[in-house]
């Protein structure tokens, strides 16, 4: 009996829902998980993606769990069918009946979100000039495992997010640091301050680091781009705003941003200052 069919027979191929390699869901392990997607959701995050917010906007709310299971800090967890039993658990969101989508459960109050925003920012560091010419894409989950790790030793932080560069996206040396507290905040840059050469130096591998408020990389970062829109740099002395760029406010920006997502790796262009 001929074999041709089996021969011919294509194995169909694996679904993108459970593409990546199975782990062990350890306590610690469902734990982070869930943090995970309940940060993207949370007033610290959703009202600033625009590609999350978009997606639950058209759908009542709800967001596939296929697509938040393809973002960077998500491809790690797999099954998915794991996944959504976790999400089940959550205080915060709730799972469809089908197992296929996923929403708060209690809508955000976006001016609540904002004022939220603002609090976060001013407890938020740039800490720039970290080595990061020979870090490639496939390394950068292990790098946001070892910053954070470094910087939990210097004080109760929630988050560290990886900048990269609105070009090439590589990781450029720069992370910003969101601490518990204001108070938290405040005596990490008295300690680190570039502004103050009598400080304890902070390096990272050897390499001397620069620490900044979040308002001070703002404004570094509208000189930079000015100086390049011009091809001069515009001064800026004390945070004045009259000194910052003016850009048109129709300017158009690609909608769909590359889910390396929030908490881990953004790119330098899509930053919300408040």
């Amino acid at each position: 009996m001929s074999e041709k069919p089996q021969q011919e027979q294509q194995e169909k191929p694996q679904s993108r829902r459970n593409s990546f390699a199975v782990i062990e869901f350890t306590p610690d392990v469902l734990d982070k998980c869930l943090k995970q997607v309940e940060f993207y959701f949370s007033e610290f995050n959703f009202p600033y993606d625009r590609f999350l917010r978009a997606t639950a906007e058209k759908n009542d709310g709800w967001v596939p769990i296929s697509t938040i299971a393809t973002f960077n800090r998500m491809k790690k967890y797999r099954p998915v069918d794991k996944v959504i039993e976790v999400l089940r658990s959550s205080e915060i969101l709730e799972v469809s009946a089908d197992g296929e989508n996923v929403k708060r459960r209690v809508p955000l109050d976006l001016t609540a979100a904002r004022n939220a925003r603002i609090e976060q920012n001013q407890r938020t560091l740039a800490v720039m000039n970290f080595p990061h010419e020979d870090v490639e894409a496939s390394q950068i989950p292990e790098l946001q495992e070892n910053l954070e790790a470094f910087f939990k030793k210097l004080g109760e932080i929630n988050q560290v997010r990886l900048r990269r560069d609105h070009k090439n996206k590589k990781f450029n040396g720069t992370i910003l640091v969101e601490f518990k507290t204001i108070p938290e905040c405040e005596a990490f840059l008295k300690s680190y301050s570039s502004d103050d050469e009598s400080n304890e130096i902070l390096s990272y591998e050897g390499k001397k680091l620069s620490v900044l408020t979040k308002k001070q990389f703002d404004l570094q970062r509208e000189a930079s781009k000015s100086k390049n829109f011009s091809g001069r740099s515009r001064s800026f002395n004390s945070h004045k705003k009259k000194n910052l760029p003016k850009f048109p406010k129709n300017k158009k920006r690609d909608d769909k941003d590359d889910k390396d997502d929030s908490s881990a790796i953004a790119d330098d262009d899509e930053e919300h200052k408040e």
